[in-house]
């Protein structure tokens, strides 16, 4: 073989090694190629782990407890107001509220009796003759009785028929919503009333819609 046969032999075999060493152990484009991968690559946490369990119960549970709420039904108490008829004669109009959760239903009847009615109410002709800034002292129940305390100030201003009207609203609203075996006693400032306001009134007791007619 003559020299340059061999010169040519050589270069050839230079350049194939070269090749193989540039298309595939050096190639840019595989190392690109394997970062990408590397980067958009998702990390699953694992499955059923107990933080896992506890976050499902918990989840669970509470849609449970909601639907529980939902499902409820709602609590009406019954709060006596006064209105006039066709005649124009004063008679005694009742609303329902709803007792929010977990409020007494005596005490929370009330206390939406003192607050007056709402402002739609009095637009349609509802009204009330107990003085503004009334409040309940205390109710009291024990297994024989209801005692409810009311502040003095419930006896001001007005003459004989605006009273007789203001203690029949409390006396109606107590009866609606105590218990029914349970007799129900109206205080004033911490005493039993036997006498309401500078007219005179008698009012007997356990209440009862005629506590006001004796």
């Amino acid at each position: 073989m003559g020299f340059w046969s061999k010169l040519v032999i050589l270069t050839l075999a230079v350049l194939a090694f070269f090749y193989v060493k540039v298309n595939f152990f050096d190639s840019p484009h595989v190392k690109v190629e394997k970062k990408l991968v590397a980067e958009e690559a998702v990390v699953e946490p694992p499955q059923n782990t107990p933080v896992q369990k506890a976050q499902t119960t918990a989840t669970s549970a509470k849609k449970e407890n909601t639907a529980k709420e939902e499902s409820k039904p709602k609590k009406y108490v019954t709060v006596y107001f006064l209105g006039m008829d066709k005649n124009n004669n004063s008679i005694f109009k009742t609303v329902k509220r709803e007792v929010p959760s977990g409020k007494n239903e005596l005490r929370y009847a009330l206390t939406q009796l003192v607050a007056g009615p709402t402002q739609y109410e009095k637009n349609v002709g509802v009204y009330s003759e107990i003085p503004k800034n009334v409040q309940i002292m205390g109710i009291v129940e024990s297994d024989k009785k209801i005692i409810i305390d009311i502040s003095g100030n419930i006896q001001n201003g007005g003459g004989a028929d605006s009273l007789y009207s203001r203690f029949k609203q409390v006396i109606k609203t107590a009866l609606a919503n105590g218990s029914p075996k349970k007799p129900i006693y109206l205080y004033i400032d911490g005493k039993q009333a036997e006498v309401i306001g500078g007219e005179g009134i008698m009012i007997t007791q356990p209440l009862s819609e005629n506590s006001l007619d004796g």
